[in-house]
């Protein structure tokens, strides 16, 4: 009876280790195969992100938001974005009149840092989707903004959650001069193009380093007589230490065969796949290649920098448009003295050369420039204390 017992003990236990043994390879193959499936996981996210994001009953923001936060990590994605933002972000932004003349004192309210975040916020907003900009506001003053972030918010029931997976949240259309809703032009921003495009790349930079660990430097191969474990273990010790290469260690007699690469040319296959991917992403947000990648003729890059040009002039009146209609009554409601016909714009900035040429044909026909308007377009400051009216011949 005892003898039964422990027979049954030992096959459960060998039953037990075979279940075992069946989970470890299991669990190994699992692992080979998620290796092996890098690209149809990651594929595999974005499509799932952009179908949660279109869900007409339960649509939610964060796995389209944290794929793009991830393509932003793109060295030449990155530049091409601020590229774009910089040029609206660096106009110089001033407070008008209904004829279009600045107002020095008034465009000193906006000449704060934060405008400037307010407008790069509102530019994020061509990328991203849309911000969600919150205003820190202080003895009546606006003092910073933050942007709310994206994964929380929800546009199509305009709510800010705490929770990715909540279904009730603030409402933030009922605090219309604290939460200011942004969003440039129709779609899900253009990072939802280029997400796709940087995962091709990362996975060509992968490929590429394995392929040079493998065929980039020459295996080291070391010989030995003995079979002791004790010396195969010293003598990959030195090994290891000698550099980074390959090596092995084999018996004496042992015969190996090294298959070499026969195409001498295969980073070509990495490199220009990496070249089509950062010229697409220059195209998708600039509209061009020329101006960030490569040059030509003069001609071309004419046209380049044209379309380039175009493609800022539509993103500065989207702009203008959002912080007249959104921002500008939010300041008057806040008790900023801007009158209801001024407005928002930007400085137009001529050629000083070309502009003294057209004052100079100006006053050749009998029209005289005001001191004002000297010292506000050359900048300088006159002094005419002691001026004298110039002689006549």
């Amino acid at each position: 009876m005892k003898n039964s017992v422990e027979l049954t003990q030992t096959n459960l236990a060998s039953k037990s280790h075979v279940e075992l043994a069946r989970k470890a390879d299991s669990m190994v193959l699992d692992l080979v195969k998620q290796s092996h499936s890098v690209y149809r996981r990651e594929i595999n996210d974005w499509q799932q992100a952009r179908m949660t994001r279109e869900s007409i009953d339960n649509p939610r923001t964060h796995m389209l938001q944290r794929l793009y936060k991830d393509a932003m990590l793109d060295t030449h994605l990155s530049a091409m974005v601020e590229s774009r933002i910089l040029r609206i972000q660096n106009k110089r932004w001033v407070i008008t009149d209904e004829a279009g003349v600045s107002n020095p004192d008034k465009t000193d309210l906006i000449t704060r840092k934060w405008f400037g975040d307010v407008v790069r916020l509102v530019m994020e907003s061509i990328m991203y989707e849309y911000s969600l900009i919150h205003l820190y506001k202080e003895d009546g003053e606006i003092k910073a903004v933050r942007n709310v972030p994206r994964g929380h918010v929800l546009p199509e029931p305009q709510l800010v959650i705490k929770h990715v997976y909540d279904t009730t949240g603030l409402d933030y259309t009922a605090f219309p001069d604290d939460l200011l809703f942004a969003k440039m032009y129709d779609g899900r921003g253009l990072l939802e193009k280029a997400a796709p495009l940087c995962i091709l790349k990362r996975h060509s930079w992968a490929s590429w380093d394995e392929f040079e660990q493998i065929f980039g430097m020459p295996i080291r191969i070391a010989k030995i007589g003995s079979t002791s474990d004790k010396v195969k273990d010293e003598v990959a010790s030195w090994l290891d230490q000698m550099g980074t290469a390959s090596y092995g260690v084999f018996p004496q007699f042992a015969e190996i065969d090294i298959k070499e690469s026969n195409n001498r040319d295969a980073f070509n296959v990495f490199m220009k796949k990496i070249e089509t991917v950062d010229a697409q992403n220059s195209i998708l947000i600039n509209g061009q290649t020329m101006t960030s990648m490569d040059g030509s003729s003069y001609s071309q890059a004419e046209v380049h920098q044209k379309t380039q040009d175009e493609i800022s002039e539509a993103d500065l009146k989207n702009v203008l448009y959002w912080l007249n209609d959104t921002l500008l009554p939010v300041m008057r409601r806040m008790g900023y003295k801007i009158a209801d016909n001024e407005r928002i714009g930007v400085e137009r900035v001529t050629d000083p050369v070309q502009k003294i040429k057209t004052d100079a044909i100006l006053m050749q026909n009998g029209y005289r420039l005001s001191d004002d308007y000297v010292e506000r377009t050359y900048g300088v400051e006159l002094d005419t204390t002691n001026s004298e009216p110039p002689k006549k011949d």
